[in-house]
């Protein structure tokens, strides 16, 4: 049984200034262990999470009481920074490998104290050969000799928080403490023809009574000897089900347990198991996946850490953001190589909610030192444990070499070795002995040439976004599937954007918050900018002068104007894109950033929009030029659906100006295509491209109805002109109260342009979407936690961006309601 430790305490010190414990010296702080040295610091007023001061002139002392103990081990997680472990005057051992875990053997001890010393000035290793460039974007250079994670040592993507101290646990196990039963010595689930398929090779007790099995997926498994204590299984697991991604069936997964008749003490669980079966079609310069035979459109995002401060995970808070992410349709999450690995609990997470797992190992943009023997033993040694300790998650579903390092070496014009020890070399092979389950790509972008070739393999797609091309480049750039794509600096929702930041879009304080590349002349506000003015037609820097609201609402519709047109481009049948993933997930400090959720972990309108575009059964609108519409249904489930689709041309938002519709029949894991044209039985210029005269209409509504039932499953807009004038839009709106909480019904006479909704003490589960007239919209509020409001000043605000006006909505109106029971109508 271990024990961790617990009353730590941190001193900060010279660095050098002690060469062994400073017993009895100075101001000891308290410290949370697991914790890190910033986190322990910002709680004790001494250091300023806004603008963070450097730590490399000091020593970092975390020190706790060490209880007299038998011999046995001391567990250490999870180590950032160059750290010494001393029991008293006692020097045990050094170490500098983040991506490993630390056990030092102890013989019987003494009461004393326990510390450990991170040092701030520790000198990087020596490395055999120069590096060939320097990414400008990553400070220091020498990072690239040690195993550290990048993270807050990017100025201008994230805050510069250096990760050190005992971020993982410390923990004490004595020798006679008692271990599990039986270790997993090998194991590998996967889906061979469509069945359930298990090798597996345990350690065990001997002698045993009778011979031990498995019990799976309901199935007993008789285990075979083949040696003292060692027993294996290898074959088919009978009417197991196959995990596959949520928004293609079921992610199924199964406990796993080892039981011993007539010794049920020696029983043990040994976790759950799921079988799937992944493979990449890289065919005509694809990369496409496939899971069990289905073809997968990857949607999804590249994670950042939950807590950024901490660098570890609060249950309540990641269970949360999973379940928004399969909630919006999102398949895919990629770990990158410039993050760090995640722990347990998040792979966990990811195979019970049924999405695939893009994982790197941490190396990016540098120049890796491969010719040394010891980096590459490191290296070797950190992606086995890896591997070891991720076999059994089926979400696992794609590794990585790392990031942009040979694009960085082909942008300079430096050749690429034929013997590449580290991508494909050394990780590929660790990668096919340990995961040959999983497919490996040796970095990313991968696969073109140039390696960053966009219809070519794998890309970092930012054409729409960082680099300000038109929508019709989500087109012409052919990408085949985007593991990076849409950096954009997203507002925040109104309501989570604090006060003085919406006051003041410009000034020093916003600008914290906005990404840039270190060096770079502009930033992803400048990004953001030149779609407003290229969508809407306005000055960006006269309307955040004059009208900072104006300005902050039409930064939060470019973000979605932006995602919904690469996403309805991405996912129509006819694109040769098989997936694409968000960079990044959430932000990693208050302000407008990259991510999809803000630094408090709420969505911004940009992530509403994705979900909306992102759904199993989707229908989406393309502008084909001189061609009209064409409207696509994209239905990932296995049965048919009996559909219509209709088609409205809107003068002023509200009059039929034409409209045609369609009943048809949808394959399962099918889709559908229609123009206009065919829609509509005739001519109309849906598009605006041929300009005879002014417009004739100023919004297309397509909707989705069941054929049988007439229930509304979606629509899709398109807007020949996006600034649409600002009128009064006849909104109707009901608010019941329920056991489920509040639900605000709406309903408009006229066109609602970006809807949304604001409360100080309520979140919305939809918003910023379009309302066509007539077409009721549902919106769940859940309350914000930690946030009371007086009860009669509860409420919050209806908008849209062509409204005139807002509109109050009062909690305390609320009618109340009973929740329908299941299977009742709507």
């Amino acid at each position: 049984m271990s024990s961790r430790l617990s009353d730590w305490t941190l001193q900060e010190t010279a660095a050098g200034q002690w060469s062994e414990p400073p017993v009895g010296e100075g101001t000891w702080l308290p410290a949370p262990v697991p914790g890190t040295v910033c986190e322990a610091l910002a709680a004790a007023g001494r250091f300023d999470l806004n603008a963070p001061r450097a730590l490399q002139g000091s020593d970092f002392w975390y020190r706790c009481d060490w209880p007299a103990s038998p011999a046995g081990k001391l567990h250490m997680d999870g180590l950032a920074g160059s750290v010494e472990i001393w029991l008293g005057s006692t020097l045990l051992g050094r170490h500098a490998h983040m991506g490993v875990p630390l056990e030092l053997d102890l013989p019987a001890q003494a009461a004393g104290q326990l510390y450990l010393c991170v040092r701030g000035q520790a000198s990087a290793p020596k490395r055999a050969g120069r590096a060939r460039w320097r990414p400008r974007m990553i400070q220091p250079a020498s990072l690239r000799d040690v195993r550290q994670t990048l993270l807050g040592h990017m100025p201008g993507w994230c805050p510069e928080w250096v990760p050190l101290g005992p971020y993982q646990a410390v923990r004490f196990v004595p020798a006679d403490a008692p271990s599990p039963a039986w270790s997993m010595q090998s194991v590998q689930a996967e889906a061979r023809e469509g069945q359930a398929h298990l090798s597996l090779r345990l350690q065990g007790p001997t002698p045993l009574p009778a011979l031990p099995y498995l019990l799976c997926a309901g199935q007993r498994l008789a285990l075979q000897p083949v040696g003292a204590g060692v027993y294996c299984f290898e074959g088919i697991v009978p009417g197991a089900a196959l995990w596959t991604p949520h928004t293609h069936g079921v992610p199924a997964c199964h406990a796993l347990s080892v039981q011993v008749p007539e010794a049920p003490a020696l029983s043990q669980d040994l976790g759950e198991l799921g079988f799937r079966h992944v493979t990449v079609d890289t065919t005509e310069g694809g990369f496409a996946l496939r899971v069990n035979g289905l073809s997968v459109f990857c949607r999804g995002v590249c994670w950042t850490p939950t807590d950024l401060l901490r660098l570890r995970s609060d249950p309540a808070a990641l269970q949360r953001q999973i379940d928004w992410l399969v909630q919006g349709g999102a398949n895919m999450v990629r770990v990158g190589g410039t993050m760090w690995y995640e722990d347990e609990a998040f792979y966990r997470a990811c195979n019970r909610a049924g999405l695939l797992v893009w994982q790197d190992f941490m190396l990016a943009n540098f120049d890796y030192p491969a010719r040394d023997a010891a980096f590459m033993a490191e290296l070797q040694t950190e992606a086995t444990y890896f591997l070891t300790r991720t076999r059994q998650h089926p979400c696992l579903a794609m590794l990585c070499g790392g990031s942009e390092v040979r694009q960085q070496a082909e942008m300079l014009g430096v050749d690429w070795p034929e013997d590449d020890r580290v991508f494909t070399g050394l990780l590929a092979r660790l990668s096919a002995a340990l995961r040959p389950d999983v497919p490996y790509v040796a970095n990313t972008p991968w696969g073109g040439a140039p390696v960053f070739n966009t219809s070519q393999g794998v890309s970092h797609y930012y054409g729409v976004g960082a680099y300000m091309r038109g929508f019709d480049d989500a087109r012409r750039a052919q990408v085949r599937f985007a593991s990076e794509c849409l950096a954009l600096a997203h507002v925040p929702a109104e309501a989570d954007l604090a006060a003085d930041l919406a006051r003041h879009p410009l000034d020093t304080h916003w600008k914290r918050g906005t990404p840039r590349d270190l060096g770079a002349s502009w930033d992803f506000d400048d990004v953001r900018d030149h779609y407003v003015q290229t969508l809407y037609g306005v000055e960006p820097a006269r309307l955040r002068r004059e009208d900072p609201v104006r300005y902050l609402d039409l930064g939060r519709a470019v973000s979605c104007d932006l995602v919904e047109a690469v996403f309805s481009e991405w996912r129509r049948a006819a694109s040769p894109c098989a997936g694409g993933l968000v960079w990044q997930w959430r932000d990693l400090r208050p302000g407008a950033g990259w991510g999809l959720l803000d630094e408090a972990g709420q969505p911004k309108p940009v992530w509403h929009a994705l979900s909306r575009h992102w759904q199993p059964l989707q229908l989406l609108i393309t502008d084909e030029g001189l061609n009209g519409l064409d409207l696509h249904v994209v239905h990932e489930g296995d049965q048919a659906l009996d559909l219509v689709l209709s088609l409205q041309a809107l003068r002023d938002g509200q009059r039929v100006v034409v409209e045609g519709q369609r009943r048809f029949t949808v394959a399962g894991r099918g889709q559908q295509r229609f123009s206009s044209t065919e829609l509509l039985g005739r001519f109309f210029d849906t598009t605006y491209a041929y300009r005879f005269g002014p417009p004739a209409h100023d919004v297309c509504v397509a909707t989705l109805r069941a054929a049988r039932s007439q229930a509304l499953l979606g629509w899709a807009v398109h807007l020949p002109q996006r600034a649409l004038p600002r009128a009064e839009l006849g909104w109707q709106t009901r608010l019941e109260r329920d056991d489920q909480g509040l639900a605000l019904y709406v309903t408009a006479s006229r066109f609602s342009q970006y809807l949304h909704f604001s409360s100080a003490s309520h979140r919305p589960e939809v918003d910023w979407f379009h309302l066509p007239p007539g077409v009721e919209q549902c919106i769940r509020l859940q309350p914000r936690e930690g946030v009371t409001v007086e009860p009669a000043l509860a409420g919050g605000s209806l908008g849209a961006l062509n409204s005139l006006s807002e509109r109050w909505i009062r909690f305390s109106e609320a009618i109340e309601r009973s929740t329908p029971a299941a299977g009742d109508a709507p």
